[in-house]
């Protein structure tokens, strides 16, 4: 059965350091939640505390109405996932790994095979975990996950370090486990784009504060639509549009990009760029990306996206 999770006023502090600083946002059952933000603004922190290992300064977690602390033994079996790289023991094999979990929390052996082969690992089940790929042992992560069937799923960064094959295969694994597991997911991941098309709502950390909790078509305000030129002479093109008064910049080799203005006339655009020697190409429109959008909101923010 998918959790519903209530986060209200969550601190945490390391001495002088504080990791999270008054977080709050509630997830209904099966919803997934994006946790987007600089590397250091708490995400991982508060992914350890839905997972029961870091005990909150102050502030609360509440799954299905009962509260997670100050003994949060009784609902582990309801929540599963990993935080940083998934760990397991490189001389065993993946099924060797996963049977040792089952052992321990009393659920049936039978259980490995089918999650294997859910997570495309059964042919690979015999082999030691040592020779795993960075890829396959992030599958297998999720497949230990998911050993207990749970209600609340937590994924550290499932797509860090794999190559667009792989990054495609764990973006469509993740999808299938929302809707045939049904559980609700809480991921955080540098991926944008991924986030963009798997998670209903984001959270933007911030120095261990959430700047904003929601749909992420919303963050920023309404999304903004774009006209890109591919053209060349590209250094021309570039210098005519802005005398133009259109507000372009480069994107990459060959391409600008400029926000759509209402008040534009394109085709005269066009045919004023046409007029001064530019050849183009393509003029396609497009919205503008969450990414460009998140970066955007936390610049407005005063935030180091470093």
């Amino acid at each position: 059965m998918a959790l519903a999770v209530e986060v209200r006023n969550l601190s945490k502090s390391y001495g002088r350091k504080q990791a999270l600083d008054h977080v709050s946002f509630v997830l209904p059952p099966g919803a997934m939640l994006g946790l987007v933000g600089p590397n250091g603004a708490g995400k991982s922190t508060l992914m350890r505390m839905l997972l029961g290992l870091v005990r909150p300064t102050s502030g609360s977690i509440v799954y299905n109405g009962r509260p997670l602390w100050p003994d949060p033994t009784p609902l582990m079996p309801a929540v599963g996932g990993f935080v940083d790289t998934p760990q397991f023991y490189p001389y065993l094999s993946g099924r060797e790994n996963l049977a040792l979990l089952a052992e321990m929390a009393s659920i049936p052996v039978s259980r490995v095979d089918e999650v294997l082969e859910y997570v495309h690992l059964r042919q690979d089940g015999a082999e030691r975990v040592g020779g795993y790929s960075h890829g396959m042992r992030q599958r297998l992560g999720i497949a230990a996950a998911l050993m207990k069937r749970p209600g609340l799923l937590i994924l550290d960064e499932p797509q860090d370090g794999l190559d667009p094959a792989r990054l495609k295969e764990m973006r469509q694994l993740v999808g299938a486990v929302r809707l045939e597991f049904g559980c609700t997911i809480i991921m955080s991941s540098h991926a944008i784009a991924d986030v963009e098309r798997l998670c209903d709502r984001i959270a933007v950390f911030d120095q261990g504060r959430v700047r904003y909790v929601g749909p992420a078509s919303q963050l920023g305000g309404t999304p903004i639509e774009a006209i890109v030129w591919e053209a060349r002479p590209m250094d021309r093109a570039l210098d005519e549009l802005q005398a133009l008064g259109v507000n372009a910049h480069p994107i990459d080799e060959g391409r600008i990009l400029a926000p759509l203005d209402a008040r534009w006339d394109l085709a005269d655009i066009n045919a004023a760029l046409i007029g001064r020697g530019v050849r183009i190409f393509t003029v396609m429109r497009r919205a503008e990306s969450l990414e460009s959008r998140l970066l955007a909101y936390l610049e407005d923010q005063h935030v180091d996206v470093r």
